[in-house]
């Protein structure tokens, strides 16, 4: 039997980089023949990503395609898999504004094993290993190492770690002390941070950086009070917005901004090309998402992107309000600037000329 190539597309965050990279990890133990290749891509993009590699000249080397932590929007991208890739792809996706449309590729769409617990890309990904004939060739304390990891990424993706009263205080703590370590490093340096805790184990690995964890916690404390001082609160589609600029710890600020306004419905943090949104259950913000920025995601956290540039349109207010100053200076001086004569009584002023007239 030939080797296997299976590309894997997935998303950008923690839990986007943690599926595909989990079937990395354990791949010399469980897929010995088999290669993977990774392509990850922000939300709402894995359909032009998918096309453009379609086309490229290495998709013919490859014998399956998985998609994580997203499901394409376009049934045209599902008829592709099926006619280039047969029964060779899966999608291993939890957001909720594209469950209809897995489900009519249900045979191609991993299910969590336990209905009862929020899901994640990663913690399907964890499931579906479970189920593949040599996963019990990895030993179990490697089996338990694992499984904590996948659980910490999938509470924080799932915001368990701050919602689910039953979680352990210090689970709850690592869920959100892995992410933040995750946003530390540059985009092109995430998968060798995402393998190196893989391959260390979580108390190994954050016995070994708690001075940056630590530091990492004081800045996002200032960054967070810092932002919150500058919300807008405003009325859209009947609903209570907060709405607040933000380009890191988005999550953050939108879950901290509905715990001090208690009278909005839902945050709005906008970065600048994005927008994240978090409800506290009076708005269904996946919906609110996809009709309105081309998103999805979560009854109460969803995602979307901008059509406009939120920096370059507060660069031109900052030069528009300027231009109307130096307009305004200008007129000003120009009338403070006029002659005496002009602000005379007329009768005045000819007594005046009549007094200094040449003789």
């Amino acid at each position: 039997m030939g080797k296997r190539l299976i590309k894997l597309f997935s998303h950008n965050d923690l839990d986007g980089f943690g599926a595909p990279l989990l079937l990395k990890a354990v791949q010399p133990t469980m897929f010995e023949d088999t290669e993977f290749d990774m392509t990850n891509c922000g939300a709402g993009r894995i359909d032009e990503t998918f096309a453009h590699w379609l086309k490229g000249p290495e998709a013919n080397r490859f014998t399956d395609v998985y998609i994580m932590d997203m499901t394409p929007d376009s049934d045209y991208t599902f008829q592709q898999l099926n006619a280039n890739f047969a029964n060779h792809w899966l999608v291993f996706d939890h957001h909720e504004s594209e469950e209809e449309l897995r489900q009519k590729y249900a045979a191609n769409s991993v299910q969590p094993a336990n209905a009862n617990v929020n899901p994640s890309a990663a913690s399907l990904a964890w499931d579906w290993l479970t189920q593949q004939p040599h996963f019990t060739d990895l030993p179990e304390d490697r089996r338990h190492e694992l499984a904590y990891l996948v659980e910490l990424i999938r509470a924080y993706d799932t915001w368990d770690w701050q919602n689910d009263p039953d979680m352990d205080e210090a689970e709850r703590t690592a869920a959100d002390d892995l992410d933040q370590l995750f946003w530390f490093y540059p985009l092109q340096d995430s998968e060798d941070f995402v393998l190196d805790v893989f391959k260390a184990g979580w108390p190994k690995y954050r016995a070994a950086n708690q001075l940056l964890i630590r530091t990492l916690n004081e800045l996002r404390a200032k960054y967070l009070k810092s932002h919150l001082k500058d919300v807008l609160k405003t009325k859209l589609a009947g609903h209570q917005f907060g709405i607040v600029y933000a380009s890191d710890y988005k999550s953050e600020i939108a879950h901290e901004l509905l715990d001090q306004n208690p009278d909005v419905d839902a945050a709005l943090v906008i970065s600048p090309v994005s927008v994240s949104l978090r409800s506290n259950g009076k708005l269904d913000v996946a919906k609110f998402a996809e009709k309105y920025f081309g998103g999805g995601g979560h009854t109460d956290a969803a995602g979307g992107r901008l059509s406009v540039n939120p920096i370059q349109v507060g660069e031109q207010a900052v030069a528009d309000a300027l231009a109307q100053t130096i307009k305004n200076q200008a007129a000003e001086q120009k009338q403070t600037e006029s002659t005496l004569a002009d602000n005379l009584d007329p009768a005045v002023a000819a007594k005046m000329a009549a007094l200094f007239k040449k003789e």
